[in-house]
C-alpha cells in the first residue's frame, strides 16, 4: 500500500512537473514572428514580440560559426486593446500587453545572406536576413499604400467603379484576399525591401487591425517580413484612433496611434534621432527618403493636410521653416552628392484626380475642399526639383496614377563657393501607389462621391480608370482594369555603364473560368512602365 502511494504521488509530481515546464515554454511564444528593420552595410534589426517577459535567443549562421544573441524584452504597452475593442476579440485572445525584442546584428558582410532562427519560449522561426548591398549593386525595392488592413477586410469586397458604368460595382475579391496575392507575388520577386507609403492599419489606434497587418506580413497569411525589411511612412489612417469610442482624431485617439506606429517600427530611442515617422534609408545606389506628411501647420489653413486632427504634440510639420523641411532639406543635398537615384515616400499624393485631390478645406461647407487633402504637399515640389529628386511614391487616393511635372531645374552641388549655382532641366515623377488592398477608385467630384470620367489634374500622364481599358469576353474579365498591385523598381547599370531606374507598375490580374469564378491570381503590368538614367554628376 504505501509503494503504491509512493507511486501516484511520484507520477503526481512528475505530471505537475511535465505541466509546469510546458506552461514555461509555451508562456513566452512569440505574439509578433520576427521582422527585419533598418538595413545598413553591416547590420540589420531583428525584431520580434512575446507573451511574456522571458529573452529570447536569435542565432545567426555564418561561414565563420553561429553568433548568438539574447534579447532584453521591454513591455510594449502601446500595444494593448481599447477597452472598445475588446468585446470583438476571440474568447482566447491574449489582451496583456506584449514584450518587445529587438536585437541589432551587426558585423555583417554586404553581398552575404545569413540564415538565422530565433527561439522564443516552445516557438522556433527560421528565415534569412542581409545587411544593404554596395553602392555599386543593382537592387530592386518594391513599394505601395493603403493596404488599411483590419478583421472586417475579411468578406469586404471595395467598391470597383466602372468606367461609363455601373459605378456601385463590387471589386471581384475582398480585401483579405486581394493583400494576399499581392504580398504573394512580392516575396517572388524577392525585392531588397518592401516600403509602405502609409495607411498601414485602418485605425492606427486599433490594436485589431495591426493584429491582421501581422497576419499579412509574418503570420498565418504569408511571412514576407521575416526576409525582407520593411520600410514605412505614417499614412493618416495610422494617426487615426479609430471610429467613436475609440477616439478618432482626437488627441487621445492619435496618440494612441501614434504609439503603436512607434513601437512597431521605431529601432532608435534615441530622443536626438529624428522621429520615427520621418527617416532616411541608403541601399545600394539609392536613397529613400520617408516623411510624415500627417501633420500641416498652421491649423486649419491650406498647409493643412488633417484639418480633423487635434493632437499636435506627435505630429510633425512639413512646410518650410518646420524640423522636418530642416532635416529634409540637408537628406536631399546629401543624397544628390552621393547617391544615384533619390526616392521619397510619404502619404497624401500632392497630385491626382481622386477624392483629395482638391483643396484643403471643410468639407462640410464647400465640397469643392477636402479635409484630407494632399494638395499642401506640392509646397515640397520645388525642393524636390532642386535637388534632383526622381520619383515620389504616395498613395491616399488609393488608385494608380502616374504624373509628371516637369519644367524644373535642378542645381548641381556647387564645389566652388564663389562659382554660380549650374542648373539643368529636371523632371520629377510622383506616383499614387494606393492599390495595397483597400480601395480601388476612380476619379471623383461633386458633392455625395459621384464618379465621372474626366481629368482634373493636368500632370497625369497615366490613370488605371482610364488608360487600362477592361476587356471581358462574356463573365471572364480578359484583361486591364483597376487592380490591387504595387510599383516595383529595378536600378542597375546598362550596357553603357550608366545607372538605370525602371519604375514598373504591376497589377494583380484574376484568372476567370468562363462562369466568372476566380482560378487564380497573376502578375500583370500596366502600360507605363518609365526609365530614369542618373545624373552624370553622381560618382559612379
Amino acid at each position: 500500500m504505501l509503494r503504491l502511494q509512493s507511486n501516484l504521488t511520484a507520477k503526481f509530481i512528475t505530471a505537475m512537473l511535465l505541466m509546469h515546464l510546458t506552461a514555461m515554454s509555451s508562456s513566452a511564444d512569440f505574439r509578433i514572428k520576427p521582422y527585419l528593420l533598418t538595413p545598413q552595410p553591416d547590420a540589420v534589426t531583428v525584431v520580434w514580440f512575446s507573451d511574456h517577459q522571458t529573452p529570447g535567443t536569435l542565432t545567426v549562421e555564418s561561414q565563420q560559426g553561429a553568433r548568438q544573441f539574447t534579447s532584453t524584452p521591454s513591455p510594449a504597452d502601446a500595444l494593448t486593446y481599447h477597452p472598445a475593442e475588446v468585446d470583438l476579440l476571440a474568447p482566447d485572445t491574449n489582451t496583456d500587453a506584449p514584450y518587445k525584442h529587438m536585437v541589432r546584428v551587426t558585423g555583417l558582410t554586404q553581398g552575404n545572406h545569413y540564415a538565422y532562427r530565433v527561439e522564443q519560449g516552445g516557438q522556433t522561426h527560421k528565415a534569412t536576413l542581409s545587411p544593404s548591398p554596395s553602392t555599386n549593386t543593382a537592387v530592386r525595392f518594391i513599394i505601395f499604400a493603403d493596404c488599411e488592413t483590419e478583421p472586417e477586410s475579411t468578406g469586404k469586397h471595395t467598391p470597383w467603379p466602372q468606367p461609363n458604368g455601373d459605378q456601385n460595382r463590387k471589386y471581384i475579391a475582398d480585401q483579405t484576399q486581394g493583400f494576399k496575392q499581392n504580398l504573394r507575388i512580392i516575396q517572388q520577386r524577392s525585392p531588397g525591401f518592401l516600403a509602405f507609403a502609409g495607411d498601414i492599419a485602418q485605425s492606427g489606434g486599433e490594436q485589431r487591425d495591426w493584429d491582421e497587418f501581422w497576419h499579412h506580413l509574418n503570420g498565418k497569411y504569408g511571412n514576407l517580413a521575416g526576409s525582407i525589411p520593411i520600410v514605412a511612412a505614417p499614412g493618416n489612417h495610422d494617426a487615426y484612433g479609430g471610429p467613436k469610442d475609440l477616439g478618432r482624431f482626437g488627441a487621445d485617439g492619435h496618440r494612441r496611434a501614434d504609439a503603436k506606429f512607434r513601437t512597431y517600427f521605431q529601432t532608435k530611442p534615441d530622443p536626438h534621432h529624428p522621429p520615427q515617422g520621418y527617416h532616411r534609408l541608403d541601399f545600394g545606389p539609392i536613397t529613400l527618403i520617408s516623411l510624415d506628411s500627417t501633420n500641416g501647420l498652421p491649423d486649419s489653413t491650406d498647409r493643412d493636410t488633417n484639418w480633423l486632427l487635434t493632437a499636435r504634440d506627435h505630429g510633425h510639420d512639413f512646410n518650410p521653416g518646420s524640423e522636418q523641411y530642416r532635416w529634409l532639406e540637408t537628406q536631399l543635398a546629401d543624397a544628390q552628392k552621393h547617391s544615384q537615384f533619390t526616392f521619397v515616400q510619404f502619404h497624401h499624393v500632392p497630385y491626382s484626380v481622386g477624392p483629395h485631390g482638391f483643396p484643403a478645406g471643410d468639407k462640410g461647407h464647400d465640397h469643392a475642399q477636402d479635409d484630407q487633402s494632399g494638395i499642401p504637399m506640392r509646397i515640397l515640389t520645388p525642393l524636390f526639383m532642386q535637388y534632383g529628386v526622381d520619383a515620389v511614391f504616395a498613395g491616399h487616393d488609393e488608385m494608380y496614377e502616374h504624373s509628371i511635372i516637369r519644367g524644373g531645374l535642378e542645381q548641381l552641388p556647387n564645389t566652388d563657393d564663389e562659382q554660380a549655382p549650374q542648373t539643368r532641366p529636371h523632371d520629377l515623377h510622383v506616383l499614387d501607389v494606393g492599390i495595397a488592398g483597400d480601395g480601388l477608385r476612380g476619379p471623383f467630384f461633386g458633392p455625395g462621391g459621384r464618379y465621372e470620367n474626366f481629368g482634373n489634374n493636368e500632370f497625369q500622364v497615366f490613370l488605371a480608370h482610364n488608360n487600362a481599358p477592361e476587356v471581358w469576353d462574356g463573365k471572364r474579365l480578359v484583361s486591364g482594369g483597376k487592380h490591387y498591385g504595387h510599383v516595383e523598381v529595378n536600378v542597375s547599370k546598362n550596357t553603357d555603364g550608366q545607372w538605370q531606374a525602371t519604375l514598373t507598375p504591376v497589377y494583380i490580374f484574376p484568372l476567370m473560368d468562363d462562369q466568372g469564378t476566380v482560378t487564380g491570381w497573376e502578375r500583370r503590368i500596366y502600360d507605363d512602365q518609365v526609365t530614369l538614367t542618373a545624373n552624370s554628376t553622381t560618382p559612379q
